[in-house]
């Protein structure tokens, strides 16, 4: 058997293993919604909400357009296009992450801008979106926990080319904003979250798929990295990552104060859809502890410090013989 039909039958494995965990996850979070009794309200989707939908459906457009691309890409002379390589590195890597440092070999400028740019244009605007131009605090905190992963990732690789791995996360978030989107152009947010806490079937196959591509982005982004650093030393890269954009924010929260930093965002939840305004309220509700936060940050410490072991070189802490 090929080497590369070995790694795509160990690819499928381990997205059917995600999708199992994910599934669990959709339980709990089913069991949690039911237990919450909020009843929704149809009548809660407004006008806005359709507006958002038509801004769900051009990023839907051109999302599809950006995978349509690298997809024919990959196969054909459209690659020689403007453009079109990034596309292809973007589909390839995250997809196919073993093939993320091939795919970006020989790019220009133009491509490399457009493989770092549009993911993160289409991330933010996604946000954006879903919260209705005015859940900024939900926004910052999103994008400043992506921000701490990239450039962790970018100490860990140093002098070796970052252009694999952006191609692999980017290639993820394009992948999972593309869901996000299309449950967004239905009715809006409004009949997003409507279709969360009501239609039972409907939320547990999104957050099914929707947390299995979220963690499929970081299993490509350290398979991306075994070419360069190994297999070891990649996971170790993704475990710092991960550590530090749970750790910083959690540490924030913590200065701040946890209760101080939700009711800020319940006073923006106040102009979100009622679905995300009535979750804040249940998490209000629980009273967690300040303390929950510092174990979240000393979680993601722990996290960080673990990647770190295992990104040190075996050959930076081998004795040297004695002569």
């Amino acid at each position: 058997m090929a080497t590369a039909d070995r790694r795509g039958i160990l690819a499928v494995a381990i997205l059917v293993l995600l999708l199992a965990l994910a599934a669990g996850v959709a339980m709990v979070v089913a069991n949690a919604v039911d237990t919450q009794a909020l009843g929704a309200d149809p009548g809660a989707i407004t006008p806005d909400d359709q507006l958002m939908a038509w801004f769900a459906r051009i990023l839907l457009v051109l999302a599809v357009a950006w995978l349509a691309i690298g997809f024919a890409a990959a196969r054909t002379s459209l690659v020689r296009r403007p453009g079109a390589a990034a596309a292809r590195a973007s589909w390839l890597a995250a997809t196919r992450p073993w093939r993320a440092r091939e795919s970006t070999l020989g790019m220009l400028s133009l491509d490399r801008w457009l493989l770092f740019a549009v993911p993160v244009a289409l991330l933010i605007a996604t946000r954006a979106v879903q919260s209705s131009f005015t859940g900024w605090l939900r926004l910052v905190v999103v994008i400043g926990a992506w921000t701490v992963f990239a450039l962790v990732l970018r100490i860990v690789v140093r002098e070796r080319s970052p252009w694999p791995v952006i191609a692999a996360v980017g290639g993820a978030v394009v992948l999972r904003c593309l869901l996000t989107l299309i449950a967004l152009s239905v009715a809006g947010p409004g009949g997003y979250w409507y279709a969360f806490w009501e239609m039972s079937v409907a939320r547990g196959a999104y957050v099914t798929v929707a947390f299995a591509l979220f963690l499929w982005l970081f299993v490509v982004a350290g398979w991306s990295l075994f070419a360069q650093l190994g297999a070891r030393r990649g996971i170790g890269a993704v475990l710092c990552g991960v550590g530090a954009a749970v750790a910083v924010p959690a540490l924030l929260v913590a200065v701040v104060g946890i209760e101080r930093t939700l009711t800020v965002w319940d006073d923006r939840a106040g102009l979100l859809p009622w679905g995300l305004e009535r979750i804040v309220a249940v998490t209000l509700q629980l009273d967690i502890p300040d303390a929950t936060v510092w174990w979240v940050a000393a979680a993601g410490v722990v996290v960080l410090a673990a990647g770190a072991l295992l990104t040190v070189r075996r050959d930076a802490v081998r004795r040297p013989v004695a002569s």
